[in-house]
């Protein structure tokens, strides 16, 4: 499962979230506006601000809508 750190007003965040549903790949959303420990997990994680962060269960992150990477990640054939 997915995590992906975004916010409503981001269009590579929508893009992405669009994509993966494209492609079936189940994630969990999590706003970084909805709270302030939110955006502090964010930071925590990818060590910047910028959305989107794509989370794996074992770690690893992609920070942007870097296709490559987040076909990589999911599993995704390209």
């Amino acid at each position: 499962m997915l995590k992906i750190f975004s916010s409503d007003s981001c269009g590579y965040c929508r893009k992405l979230k669009a994509y993966l549903d494209e492609k079936r790949v189940r994630y969990d959303v999590i706003d970084v506006n909805e709270s302030e420990e939110n955006y502090r997990k964010l930071i925590d994680i990818s060590g910047q601000t910028g959305i989107p962060v794509t989370v794996a269960d074992d770690g690893n992150f992609v920070i942007g809508f870097d296709i490559d990477k987040i076909n990589d990640m999911a599993g995704i054939a390209n």
